[in-house]
This record gives structure tokens, sequence and C-alpha cells, in this order.
């Protein structure tokens, strides 16, 4: 019997460990808690051992950073409006390997700064539930489907934040064609005037 009960927990489908979701929000609420400075989300990204890397072109990333480049080009149309370089930045956090891109665009005297973290391909999803508890409050909206969910909080996770939000797009979804990618993604955004 014992024979065959070893039998059975070899040829037995592994069980995915849970999602690390207090390390990965940590890790990402750290390195995007400074987002009005996106000079001081550099250094500090820096500091916290995250790699600056440029992506594939054609990896899911790359495809991303040209979305987002050619998007922008299409609405900064003014003589001052401008967007920094998107730079991403790569760790790996309990076993997950991370991307984070920090962006800028500057039109009509506002400014938004945008950090983003990515765990590309990932096949489970951050709870609800978990979420809410590491922030500490409800979300203000979310939305879930078989395409994409999201949680959203306003304002965000830290002092100043005008933003956080969680997505989580399932492989073999449609969104895929305009998100280039599936998996989690975070982001933490902050709004303001131009000086």
């Amino acid at each position: 019997m014992s024979f065959l009960l070893a039998v059975l927990a070899q040829t037995a489908t592994p069980v995915a460990a849970p999602y690390p979701v207090v390390p990965v929000l940590d890790a990402f609420a750290k390195a995007c808690e400074n987002i009005q400075d996106i000079k001081r989300v550099e250094a500090d990204l820096i500091a916290q051992q995250w790699t600056a890397e440029i992506p594939a072109e054609d990896s899911p990333l790359g495809q991303l950073l040209a979305v987002g480049r050619a998007g922008a080009a299409k609405i900064l149309d003014g003589p001052d409006d401008k967007m920094s370089d998107m730079v991403v930045y790569t760790k790996t956090v309990s076993g997950e390997r991370l991307d984070i891109i920090i962006s800028q665009v500057q039109s009509s005297g506002t400014v938004v700064n945008g950090c983003r973290l990515y765990d590309v391909e990932e096949t489970r999803q951050i709870n609800l539930a978990d979420a809410q508890k590491w922030i500490g409050r409800e979300a203000d909206k979310t939305r879930a489907s078989d395409a994409i969910s999201i949680a959203n909080w306003t304002p965000g996770y830290h002092e100043g934040h005008d933003s956080f939000e969680i997505f989580y797009v399932p492989a073999g979804s449609p969104i895929i064609a305009l998100t280039k990618f599936n998996g989690i993604a975070l982001k933490a955004d902050f709004v303001g005037e131009t000086e």
C-alpha cells in the first residue's frame, strides 16, 4: 500500500505555490513610492538593486514600449509637450522575475509620472481580498471578466499618489492584442503641474 501511495505521489500533478502577494506588493511599493519625482524613482530602483535593461523588440515588454511610444507620438503635439524615454528595470523577488517601467509625460501644463510593474506570463493572480488587506481599504472600482481583472484605488497606496491599480490578463485573453502581455501588472501614478 505504501508503495502505491509513493507512486501516486510521484505522478500527481503538482499544486502551484500561492503567488507571493505581499513580497511583490512590498517591492513595488518601495520602488514606486516617490513617483512624484521620476529621477528619485530611478535612484531608488538602482539603490534597491533593480537592474536597467533594454528588452528585445519582439518581447512582450518591447512591444508594450513600442505601443506606448506610438500612442504618445499621436497626442503630444504641443510645442512644450514631451515624453521621457521609458526605462525598464528588472529584479527577482520571491522567485518572480519582475519588470518595472517608469515614464513621464508633459502636456498642456500637466505632468503625469507613471510607475508600472509587470509579471509577464504569470498564470496566478493577486486576490482582491489580499490586495485590499495590504493597502488597508477596499478598492474604489473593480472589474472582473474572463478577459481582464482590474482593481483601482484612488488615491493610491502612498501619500501624494493619484491612483494605484492591479491588472490581471489571463493567457488567451483577447485583451492581449492591446496589452501585448498576459500576467500581472501594477500601476502607481502622480499627476501634477509642470514647473
